[in-house]
């Protein structure tokens, strides 16, 4: 039969190649896997953004309702004996700094009674910065401001201070 053309061998048919069951289900378990990682992949940082933007609108605190509580807690850290009046009145105005600072996106935390008297103004930040520079002028002690810009040096009580940084907070636009 070597020796016979190829025509004239007789030709059988292969065997039919049927493929398990099992082979052809676990090919499509390994398809809709890869299609799923695909989806999470593109969907899941969204669901997350939408997530996270849902639970910080619940927790996240006004920057107005913080330095508010901020100041709570320094007059009652201050009738409880665990600072001092001039510690206190430090406190509170780092608040007020703070808050304008945050209020006005600009680095108010160094900024002497001067400079701010100095900064650029327009009819949106004048009052804001004005209310700035009287409650600072106001809450710190004498020896941190030049006499010249001192308007009172009578001593003021941490409620009465306190109550000007609230009333900063409050009227600022």
């Amino acid at each position: 039969m070597q020796n016979q053309p190829i025509s004239a061998q007789k030709l059988e048919p292969l065997p039919s190649m049927e493929q398990p069951g099992w082979l052809l289900g676990l090919t499509l378990i390994c398809i809709f896997l890869a299609v799923l990682t695909i989806a999470l992949a593109i969907f899941l940082p969204r669901f997350r953004q939408v997530q996270e933007k849902s639970r910080s609108s619940l927790v996240q605190v006004s920057p107005k309702e913080d330095c508010l509580a901020r100041i709570d807690q320094v007059v009652t850290d201050y009738k409880a004996g665990k600072s001092t009046r001039d510690q206190a009145l430090k406190d509170l105005a780092g608040i007020a700094r703070r808050f304008a600072s945050q209020a006005w996106s600009r680095d108010m935390s160094a900024k002497t009674l001067t400079e701010i008297k100095i900064q650029p103004r327009t009819s949106s930040t004048s009052q804001g910065l004005d209310l700035l520079r009287q409650t600072i002028d106001a809450l710190y002690p004498p020896e941190f401001a030049p006499p010249a810009e001192m308007s009172g040096s009578s001593p003021v009580s941490v409620d009465q201070a306190a109550e000007w940084v609230r009333a900063l907070i409050e009227r600022w636009r």
